[in-house]
């Protein structure tokens, strides 16, 4: 894996994960809570493993394939429950200094999330990161298809900026965020703080893996 230094250097465009580097997202209003009320929305007869998951795009994948009716309510209803969480929340450490250390450095800082565009903007709005944010490329749909780790979401941000595959540099904290940049052809930083995490993103094999952000703000 390359150093993280050494990966940026050449890079124009940041796109940047929003749940885990920027904010836990479900941190005061847990998952499982989120996933058992989408539940309630599809009905009784749910599949074994979707009453047992507490993962709330587990729902949503499960309504879409219910119908293009299903899939919408579930998605308004998590769109509106990812709101109440992210204002009961506040940003990771270090997330607020690094990413206006980016901007002051002449990068471009996009944010790439599976998350609703409405929760992230409302929580960029609040802690007032909505002015170093160039563009919210995010869930705005009920097709759980075009979400990372398909590269959609990616490939989006980088016609809104007119921007090549290499110009930028997708940083994460999941497995689909690597999956996803690699499908678009853009360098993959992986965040991980845990050692448990820094084993499961290593072996997906991003070009760069960090342990804090605190390695990614002198990064540049």
């Amino acid at each position: 894996m390359t150093g993280v230094k050494e990966l940026l250097q050449e890079k124009d465009h940041v796109f940047l994960d929003f749940d885990g580097p920027v904010c836990d997202v479900f941190a005061e209003l847990p998952a499982r809570e989120v996933a058992d009320r989408l539940k309630s929305l599809v009905g009784p007869d749910l599949p074994a493993d979707v009453r047992a998951t507490a993962d709330p795009f587990d729902v949503l994948k499960y309504a879409w394939s219910c119908g293009p009716n299903t899939a919408h309510v579930v998605e308004r209803q998590l769109s509106r429950l990812e709101g109440e969480a992210v204002s009961l929340i506040a940003p990771a450490p270090g997330a607020q200094e690094t990413i206006r250390e980016w901007v002051a450095q002449g990068f471009t800082v996009t944010i790439v999330s599976n998350n609703s565009v409405d929760a992230i903007r409302s929580f960029l709005t609040l802690y007032e990161l909505a002015e170093h944010v160039r563009r919210i490329s995010a869930r705005s749909t009920s097709d759980p298809g075009q979400l990372k780790p398909n590269p959609t979401l990616i490939e989006a941000a980088m016609r809104a900026l007119g921007a090549s595959p290499g110009q930028c540099v997708m940083i994460g904290d999941s497995a689909a965020d690597v999956l996803a940049a690699r499908a678009a052809g853009v360098a993959s930083v992986a965040l991980a703080v845990t050692p448990k995490k820094r084993a499961a993103l290593a072996s997906v094999d991003p070009d760069a893996l960090v342990s804090d952000l605190a390695d990614l703000r002198s990064a540049g």
